[in-house]
């Protein structure tokens, strides 16, 4: 087991004033047809995500849509639609379960429906317990390179690997969020500004790299309590106006500057932050070598 988590039916991270805007739903108003609120989890810039009970199923689920007043941001209608079709379509023992996509009432967004999961995410287990273990770090990373070499081998990459987007249930990491995914061999920027590649900053073709690099940054933060870029913040700005990503310059530091840890579990890591795309080792290579380092048997650590 990774860590021993509270049971409960967080989701996501803690809610976020973003700004005025229409009030989120109350519990026991009707969120879509057949999907009533038991809860508001989560505002972000475009989304908001529910804790809702379903009548077809008799279960509680969570539903993501966007934002009333966002109701014409085509770009996150379409990030979120591409994302219900990803997880209807996609089934992994770590990747989090698609039911369907629904429609909400005026002003009508799409609603993507998936399971409950009873666990909390891995930024919250790193902030209320601290460092992973390094045993359990490799049974993370051995399970989401399960789940990323899944989607590379179906043509996707997920471009928004971190703690957040990482559920622990009894165990078993979960993977969350695709609405950022693309093709591989489409041009993306879009990510997470701690956890975003040199090249999705830059705004180049994106490949598998892309996700190995978002893996290592995880693994790295659950190791040592911290990103090798937390001393600058998203906010900077360089001086032509336009932002600052330090991981296009900047190497990221050693993991054991941080912790002192076997060798081999951190040149895995490390190896993975390599600047250049076609340094890095493909998720295959970096689970055979978290294999080897740990003597964990992936049939017993993969669901």
């Amino acid at each position: 087991m990774l860590i021993d988590s509270l049971s409960s039916y967080y989701y996501g991270e803690p809610d976020q004033e973003w700004g005025a805007g229409e009030a989120p739903l109350a519990p026991g108003e009707l969120l879509a047809p057949g999907y009533k609120v038991v809860d508001h989890l989560r505002r972000g810039s475009r989304l908001d995500v529910y804790d809702v009970w379903s009548e077809e199923r008799s279960c509680r689920c969570v539903a993501k849509t966007v934002r009333p007043e966002r109701a014409d941001d085509q770009r996150a209608v379409g990030w979120l639609r591409n994302e219900g079709v990803l997880l209807t379509q996609f089934t992994h023992p770590h990747l989090v379960r698609g039911y369907e996509i629904v429609q909400t009432a005026e002003p009508a967004r799409p609603v993507v429906i998936t399971e409950t999961l009873p666990g909390h995410t891995l930024s919250y287990l790193i902030d209320e317990h601290g460092r992973l273990r390094p045993i359990d770090a490799a049974v993370l990373g051995i399970q989401l390179c399960s789940v990323l070499t899944y989607l590379h081998r179906r043509g996707w990459v997920h471009l928004d690997v971190k703690p957040s987007n990482i559920v622990e249930v009894g165990g078993r990491a979960v993977l969350l969020d695709l609405s950022l995914s693309c093709r591989i061999g489409e041009r993306s920027s879009a990510g997470t500004f701690d956890y975003l590649s040199p090249e999705q900053a830059a705004g180049e073709e994106m490949t598998p790299a892309a996700d190995t690099w978002g893996l290592g940054i995880t693994l790295y933060e659950a190791l040592s309590g911290t990103t090798p870029w937390a001393d600058v913040s998203h906010r900077e700005h360089s001086t032509n106006g336009t932002r600052y990503y330090p991981q296009r310059d900047r190497v990221a530091a050693p993991l054991r500057t941080h912790r002192r840890l076997p060798a081999a579990l951190s040149r895995t890591v490390d190896a993975c932050l390599a600047p250049d795309p076609k340094s890095r080792p493909t998720v295959e290579e970096v689970a055979a070598n978290l294999i080897t380092w740990s003597g964990v048997d992936p049939r017993t650590t993969t669901a």
